[in-house]
């Protein structure tokens, strides 16, 4: 078994940087501060707040994997005074042309507008409050889904009390496991936060060991061809899949790579020579794992 220290120093590694924090601070609160002294968007301007991976402190470092950069991606949320009947693309629209007046629009997703900045890329989100949390829009679909942000926030900092502090660092392991070996593809992001709340165990200290029972019980959960991939409850709206982007061929590529890694993690844990586990876990987790 790998002693702990060595997940505990490789997590550090993989923080992201006091100077990609500092530029994702003053890259929010510029646009947000742009959006509030606007003559015209200001008017309908209820809040704005920061959510996702950086809110919620489970992000990780920047890297380039594949061929592939993955850069540091922050949330701002726009709540806006309009009724469910505008038109999602409109809304969009009209944040972009606010913000390309200072800011670099890189595009328009299909339900938020990207702009990117030096080190940082930043997704603004219009929302309307909607009694129980928020709507988005989607302009693909042209419709206003139910959503929370905030509730996500205040799920996330619940877990990691359940996890006595370990939930936000395992989280950020599993993130980093998958995209080394997952590139840009689906599973990700919150989806990861939620598989790890409800397959990974609470009250185990070593990391090592709490990754290898989330892979084997994700396998357990959810393995044996054919796949079916699973409805995965988000926590903030009932009903609602948070798998349900994920398509049929990512999610099975996912499950053979978690049987995969499950058996070698599990090797991994159980080889008492600290030279071979570090081999084994080198590759599940991938070269910047070291002594």
């Amino acid at each position: 078994m790998l002693a702990n220290i060595r997940f505990e120093e490789f997590l550090r590694d993989i923080e992201p940087n006091q100077r990609v924090i500092r530029s994702a601070s003053e890259a929010h609160y510029s646009i947000r501060n742009h959006l509030r002294a606007h003559p015209d968007f200001s008017k309908r301007l209820n809040r704005d707040f920061l959510a996702g991976s950086y809110s919620r402190h489970t992000a990780i470092r920047p890297s380039s994997v594949g061929g592939d950069q993955f850069r540091p991606d922050v949330d701002v949320y726009v709540e806006l005074a309009y009724g469910f009947s505008a038109d999602p693309r409109d809304i969009l629209k009209k944040l972009r042309r606010v913000l390309q007046d200072d800011y670099n629009v890189e595009r328009m997703n299909r339900r938020s507008v990207r702009i990117r900045m030096p080190l940082i890329d930043v997704d603004v989100v219009p929302l309307i409050h909607s009694g129980h949390g928020f709507k988005i829009p989607d302009r693909r679909d042209e419709e206003w889904w139910q959503t929370d942000p905030l509730f996500h926030n205040e799920w996330s900092a619940a877990m990691n009390a359940e996890f006595q502090g370990r939930f936000k660092p395992l989280v950020k392991l599993i993130k980093w496991w998958r995209r080394v070996n997952f590139g840009s593809r689906r599973p990700k992001g919150f989806a990861l936060e939620i598989l790890t709340a409800e397959h990974a165990p609470f009250d185990e200290y070593h990391y090592g060991e709490a990754f290898a029972q989330f892979l084997a019980s994700v396998a357990k959960a959810y393995g044996g061809r054919p796949y079916q991939r699973p409805k995965l409850a988000d926590p903030a709206v009932r009903g609602a899949d948070i798998l349900s982007k994920v398509s049929r061929a990512d999610w099975n590529d996912f499950m053979d790579l978690v049987t995969k890694h499950a058996r070698t993690a599990r090797e991994a844990q159980e080889n008492d020579d600290e030279g071979l586990a570090m081999q084994l876990w080198r590759q599940v987790l991938g070269p910047r794992l070291r002594w």
